[in-house]
Protein backbone atom coordinates (compact mmCIF):
# COMPACT_ATOMS: atom_id res chain seq x y z
CA UNK A 1 0.00 0.00 0.00
CA UNK A 2 2.87 2.58 0.47
CA UNK A 3 4.46 1.98 -2.57
CA UNK A 4 0.87 2.84 -4.33
CA UNK A 5 0.66 6.40 -2.37
CA UNK A 6 4.18 6.89 -3.38
CA UNK A 7 4.15 6.25 -6.85
CA UNK A 8 0.59 8.17 -7.06
CA UNK A 9 2.34 11.21 -5.27
CA UNK A 10 5.21 11.20 -7.54
CA UNK A 11 2.71 10.61 -10.43
CA UNK A 12 1.05 14.19 -9.04
CA UNK A 13 4.70 15.75 -8.64
CA UNK A 14 4.79 15.13 -11.96
CA UNK A 15 2.07 16.72 -13.42
CA UNK A 16 1.93 19.45 -11.46
CA UNK A 17 5.67 20.10 -12.50
CA UNK A 18 4.95 19.80 -16.21
CA UNK A 19 1.60 21.24 -15.89
CA UNK A 20 3.80 24.66 -13.84
CA UNK A 21 6.23 24.69 -17.11
CA UNK A 22 4.04 24.40 -19.80
CA UNK A 23 2.52 27.63 -17.83
CA UNK A 24 5.39 29.35 -17.19
CA UNK A 25 6.08 28.58 -21.28
CA UNK A 26 2.69 30.32 -21.87
CA UNK A 27 3.45 33.11 -19.07
CA UNK A 28 7.30 33.75 -20.88
CA UNK A 29 5.05 34.14 -24.78
CA UNK A 30 2.48 36.49 -23.35
CA UNK A 31 5.45 38.57 -22.29
CA UNK A 32 7.17 38.76 -25.19
CA UNK A 33 3.87 39.68 -27.00
CA UNK A 34 3.19 42.11 -24.83
CA UNK A 35 6.66 43.68 -24.99
CA UNK A 36 6.49 43.68 -28.65
CA UNK A 37 2.98 45.25 -28.68
CA UNK A 38 4.54 47.85 -26.22
CA UNK A 39 7.05 48.49 -28.35
CA UNK A 40 4.44 48.99 -31.26
CA UNK A 41 2.08 51.56 -29.25
CA UNK A 42 5.63 53.79 -28.59
CA UNK A 43 6.07 53.67 -32.18
CA UNK A 44 2.44 54.85 -32.94
CA UNK A 45 2.69 57.35 -30.41
CA UNK A 46 5.95 58.95 -31.98
CA UNK A 47 4.50 58.72 -35.33
CA UNK A 48 1.19 60.61 -33.92
CA UNK A 49 3.40 63.31 -31.78
CA UNK A 50 5.37 64.13 -35.14
CA UNK A 51 2.30 63.77 -36.97
CA UNK A 52 0.77 66.77 -34.44
CA UNK A 53 3.68 68.92 -34.88
CA UNK A 54 4.28 68.88 -38.87
CA UNK A 55 0.39 70.29 -38.61
CA UNK A 56 0.83 72.72 -36.24
CA UNK A 57 3.91 73.99 -38.20
CA UNK A 58 1.73 74.03 -41.60
CA UNK A 59 -1.05 75.32 -39.59
CA UNK A 60 1.40 78.43 -38.34
CA UNK A 61 2.53 78.44 -41.71
CA UNK A 62 -0.81 78.63 -43.12
CA UNK A 63 -2.10 81.76 -40.74
CA UNK A 64 0.73 83.93 -41.48
CA UNK A 65 0.62 83.71 -45.16
CA UNK A 66 -3.24 84.01 -44.74
CA UNK A 67 -2.84 87.69 -42.41
CA UNK A 68 0.22 88.46 -44.72
CA UNK A 69 -2.50 88.08 -47.33
CA UNK A 70 -5.42 90.17 -46.17
CA UNK A 71 -3.14 92.88 -44.97
CA UNK A 72 -2.35 93.62 -49.03
CA UNK A 73 -6.02 93.36 -49.71
CA UNK A 74 -6.94 95.78 -46.94
CA UNK A 75 -4.20 98.05 -47.75
CA UNK A 76 -5.06 98.10 -51.26
CA UNK A 77 -8.77 98.59 -50.42
CA UNK A 78 -7.88 101.86 -49.01
CA UNK A 79 -5.51 102.96 -51.08
CA UNK A 80 -8.55 102.35 -53.71
CA UNK A 81 -11.22 104.26 -51.68
CA UNK A 82 -8.74 106.92 -50.68
CA UNK A 83 -8.39 107.24 -54.38
CA UNK A 84 -12.21 107.48 -55.21
CA UNK A 85 -12.84 110.35 -52.04
CA UNK A 86 -9.60 112.38 -52.97
CA UNK A 87 -10.90 115.12 -56.02
CA UNK A 88 -8.30 114.75 -58.87
CA UNK A 89 -6.50 118.11 -59.99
Amino acid sequence: MFANSFLQSQQVLDVWTKMTSEQIARMDQMADQLHKLNGQAVEKAREAIDETARLMKESISYATALSTEWRKITVDATKKAAEMVTPKA
